[in-house]
């Protein structure tokens, strides 16, 4: 289609290819997350020359995933970096994808095949390049986007009526309990209107660039700011924690960690974070709930232990109250069943209970009537089923069997809880310190990839 063609009112279906494999990404898809929602989704006309431009660096998984979300024909201008591999070509081929590289000798004929699909009325989705995210310089990523936009607006001499559209992407990780994708299509920006401003293309398209990076920036997926504080506050107090545990390690250290706050760099990776991969920063925010919820179950079993006495730190005690809680189960569950009867009638007669102003004698021996009585009845269907030998044995039993109850109840409340308690304390904080390495080395990787796009050394 060369210049001043007329657009085409309506776009020609998807080849069957094309069609055919957006419905196996779609399947698994499927397998991967409950649903993919698109968000705002009516700003998209259904004709006409669209660019759907994803506020954060390029992944050959989002820009499958993008390619398969929407009912659209849409090409991805993909960079070939993310495009090796036999399977990735093939997907790309069929895809409609155009690989391009900044520096290679094929970039000008990449942004020609661009031009092309917005000169033909289709969707093109392009990602913001591996640069800044912070005001002033993050213009730059938005640049080439913005430069492809102007550039087909320009050519067709602003007849192209090119939308371009914000696009917020929220794609679940690994630690997140959700596993909904979501997308969201921002206001677009009319490219048209920053040509009829005049001037020198490149720096219309500077402007444009630097108004899309505002608002890729707004992303409305993103954690409220309060929600980020709160974040950065528990995230400061796990890196104390871990921090007082390894000097506490080292021999003869006396520094604090008093005085530990977190880097200004570290604040601004999370907000860079939550505006560009808010379900990264979601993860890392499950995951840090996670550690303080361990922590503070932790914190909890030691002040409950602090109420044992000292035959708790003793190893040959704990032993043999583990041995005598082991042993003691199987008679304490033959009491319970000898007195189960009993205990019944005594909770539906209202004796289990002490009552004010009542005469605690009388209560008293209302009980032992009912004990006895149970123990009478069991005696005698006992010697009616089983004979007068098996009687012999289990009459004297009964009243041993409700001594080694009550023995085994003061047992458990005073010695086995407390064992039960430090061994799920200990299995707690075992637990608590890789969970805290994984946040670290979590928190240390979108550190990494923040001062990589500064171009800084890490």
């Amino acid at each position: 289609m060369s210049v001043g063609d007329p657009l085409p009112t309506k776009l020609p279906p998807p080849s069957l290819s094309y069609r055919i494999l957006r419905g196996l990404v779609r399947s698994w898809v499927s397998l991967f997350f409950r649903k993919v929602r698109i968000i705002n989704q009516g700003v998209l006309p259904e004709s006409g020359s669209a660019m759907l431009l994803v506020g954060h660096p390029a992944s050959f998984i989002d820009a499958v995933l993008m390619v398969a979300a929407f009912d659209r024909e849409v090409t991805c201008l993909l960079d070939r970096r993310f495009l090796r591999g036999i399977l990735r070509g093939i997907l790309a081929r069929f895809l409609g994808m155009i690989p391009f590289e900044i520096e290679g000798e094929g970039f000008p004929g990449a942004i020609e095949r661009a031009h092309a699909v917005l000169r033909n009325g289709q969707t093109l989705l392009v990602f913001a390049a591996d640069q800044a995210g912070e005001p002033g310089v993050a213009v730059q990523a938005f640049f080439h986007p913005a430069a492809i936009a102007m550039q087909a607006e320009s050519r067709s001499s602003g007849e192209l009526w090119l939308e371009v559209f914000p696009v917020h992407v929220f794609l679940p990780v690994a630690q997140l309990y959700s596993t909904e994708m979501l997308i969201y299509l921002d206001a677009p920006l009319i490219p048209r209107e920053y040509l009829a401003r005049g001037g020198n293309l490149t720096e219309q398209a500077r402007t444009l660039a630097a108004a899309a990076e505002e608002a890729c920036r707004q992303n409305v997926l993103r954690l409220q700011p309060e929600d980020v504080r709160l974040f950065l506050s528990d995230l400061e107090e796990i890196l104390r924690a871990d921090l007082e545990e390894n000097w506490r390690s080292k021999p003869n250290w006396k520094q604090k960690v008093e005085g530990f706050t977190l880097s200004q760099f570290v604040s601004e990776c999370v907000e860079q974070l939550n505006g560009l991969h808010p379900g990264e920063l979601v993860a890392l925010r499950d995951l840090l709930a996670v550690c303080r919820e361990s922590q503070r179950r932790c914190s909890l079993a030691h002040l409950q232990l602090e109420q044992a006495d000292e035959w708790l730190k003793s190893p040959w005690q704990r032993a043999v109250f583990w041995v005598a809680s082991l042993v003691g189960f199987p008679l304490a569950a033959y009491g319970l069943l000898n007195h189960l009867m009993s205990a019944l009638i005594m909770y539906f007669t209202g004796l289990t209970q002490n009552k004010e102003g009542q005469n605690q004698t009388a209560r008293w021996a209302a009980r032992g009537l009912i004990l006895l009585g149970c123990y009478a009845l069991q005696i005698l269907v006992c010697s009616y089923w089983l004979g007068r030998t098996i009687t012999g044995y289990y009459a004297p039993s009964l009243p041993v069997s409700g001594v080694l109850l009550l023995a085994f109840a003061w047992l458990v409340w005073h010695r086995t809880r407390y064992l039960l308690l430090d061994f799920r304390s200990r299995r707690l904080a075992a637990q608590l310190v890789p969970m805290r390495k994984a946040l670290i080395r979590e928190l240390n990787a979108a550190r990494d990839s923040y001062a990589e796009t500064l171009g800084l050394a890490h």
